[in-house]
């Protein structure tokens, strides 16, 4: 009973810093004559985890900084701080402030990226209770990369797909406990709890 309550105090403590983590906003657009950057999500945000500061590559590159935040609108916005603007309208990267690279196209994250953070990812058996194999199904073919945390943030398992839409993970190498099972593209990324009682 003792481990029962350690476990679940490890994964309060740890758990909760790899389970905010911020991935890429459905839109991002520039407004404000290149002054302003408005992100939004299709789900409500936590403002207390969105980034402080994020730079964009365009144009030579520029720093944004948060100035408010609408959870009921699911909407943050920077506003411009140093560098060169990206035009208004066309593309646009976001380098630093999220769990990767966000590019968008007109505003909006190619339809790819987008469904993956829209969820579409399957991970069963999970709990993971007999064998050692967990299958991760995806609603397209993709390429990504493929991270297994403890809840102390360790990497414990890697590796990857390539085109498919499927994907069977050995996980003998690890032991009965709570993970978190990170998948990242070059553009957007998602993360699913894994629980193994074998």
């Amino acid at each position: 009973m003792n481990k029962s309550y350690l476990f679940l105090f490890l994964l309060f403590v740890f758990g909760f810093n790899q389970m905010s983590a911020v991935p890429c906003p459905n839109t991002a657009t520039v407004n404000g004559g290149g002054t302003k950057l408005t992100i939004t999500y299709d789900t409500a945000i936590d403002c207390v985890n969105m980034p402080g500061s994020i730079t964009t590559s365009e144009n030579g590159g520029a720093t944004w900084t948060l100035s408010s935040c609408l959870p009921s609108q699911n909407t943050a916005f920077y506003n411009y701080d140093s560098g060169t603007a990206p035009d208004v309208g066309g593309t646009l990267t976001i380098d630093s402030g999220f769990d990767s690279s966000c590019s968008y196209d007109n505003s909006v994250l190619p339809i790819s990226d987008y469904e993956l953070l829209k969820a579409s990812v399957s991970v069963y058996p999970n709990p993971l209770t007999k064998n050692n194999i967990l299958n991760l199904k995806f609603g397209f073919n993709t390429s990504a990369k493929i991270s297994i945390y403890t809840v102390t943030g360790k990497l414990a398992l890697k590796d990857e797909i390539n085109n498919t839409d499927s994907k069977q993970m050995d996980v003998s190498a690890l032991t009965n406990g709570i993970y978190f099972l990170k998948i990242s593209t070059d553009k957007a990324s998602t993360t699913r709890k894994v629980v193994i009682m074998k």
